[in-house]
């Protein structure tokens, strides 16, 4: 009976299940189907190979990844942050747009002319589009009309923007130019701001400035804008416009008009004829 239920052959195998199970067929069938076949040993193929029982399924072929025992866990810092890698900080800009210009090495204390003028050196960013500082008047507007009422110079400003690149040529081409330098150190006060900083905004509101880069040239008595020019002007053409304004000085109108008559005669007759 065990035989006919279990689907095998072999009678030492029968034999010694039944055994195991104090010849109860019905325990030792439950134990079979349950799984204990394989405290009691397995049946055998004639080829010696396991013989399958009914309802097992073959042996699937298993994955050697799937059967590694797992990794066990643990817990680590990638880094201390006590041992973070130090920040340097960026160098300062003269124009939070402008991150190119370095305002450390912006002034000629700390480039030197000679550096300046050495064609060998290798020229950055920063060194092309530099502000001159060599010719610029630090200050106020106010401070500049009073320097320039003081030594009888004309006012020769440069509003920048620094997302408009005309700003950027002006310092490296026409700035930049030895000969109009000389012109305007000798005859003129250059002063150059950003349209957005507080000197800066300043007189673009009050001269109403509505497109930039803007070039003009004030009068210091009168704080009248004469000329003014808009956008890129080669140093060439510029300095054909200043030249002609560096002949003719600004005079102080309220000096001349407190001049003394040299002439205290009202009579505009230098010989009146007493005699009608």
């Amino acid at each position: 009976m065990f035989k006919a239920v279990s689907g095998t052959d072999d009678d030492g195998f029968a034999i010694s299940f039944l055994e195991a199970h104090d010849w109860n067929v019905e325990t030792a069938v439950n134990s079979l189907m349950g799984g204990g076949a394989a405290a009691a040993g397995s049946p055998s193929a004639p080829d010696g190979s396991p013989s399958m029982l009914p309802g097992m399924l073959p042996d699937e072929p298993t994955d050697p990844l799937l059967d590694r025992a797992p990794i066990s866990q643990y817990k680590d810092t990638l880094m201390d942050p006590a041992q973070r890698m130090p920040t340097t900080p960026a160098a300062p800009v003269t124009h939070r747009l402008e991150a190119f210009r370095d305002a450390k090495t912006d002034s000629v204390e700390a480039r030197g002319e000679d550096a300046r003028h050495d064609p060998q050196r290798p020229k950055t960013l920063a060194d092309i589009y530099r502000r001159p500082a060599e010719i610029c008047f630090n200050g106020s507007f106010d401070e500049l009309r009073q320097a320039g009422r003081e030594q009888g110079r004309w006012l020769l400003v440069n509003i920048q923007s620094p997302t408009e690149f005309a700003s950027q040529q002006l310092n490296a081409d026409t700035w930049a130019d030895e000969m109009l330098r000389i012109i305007v150190s000798a005859s003129f006060l250059f002063w150059q701001q950003y349209f957005d900083d507080e000197l800066g905004a300043k007189y673009v509101r009050h001269y109403n400035v509505s497109a930039l880069p803007h070039i003009g040239l004030v009068d210091p008595v009168t704080g009248q804008l004469v000329k003014s020019w808009t956008g890129f002007k080669d140093a060439e053409r510029l300095m054909d416009k200043l030249t002609e304004m560096a002949d003719t000085p600004p005079t102080d109108g309220y000096e001349d008009a407190a001049a003394p008559n040299p002439n205290p005669n009202p009579n505009p007759n230098p010989n009146p004829n007493p005699n009608p």
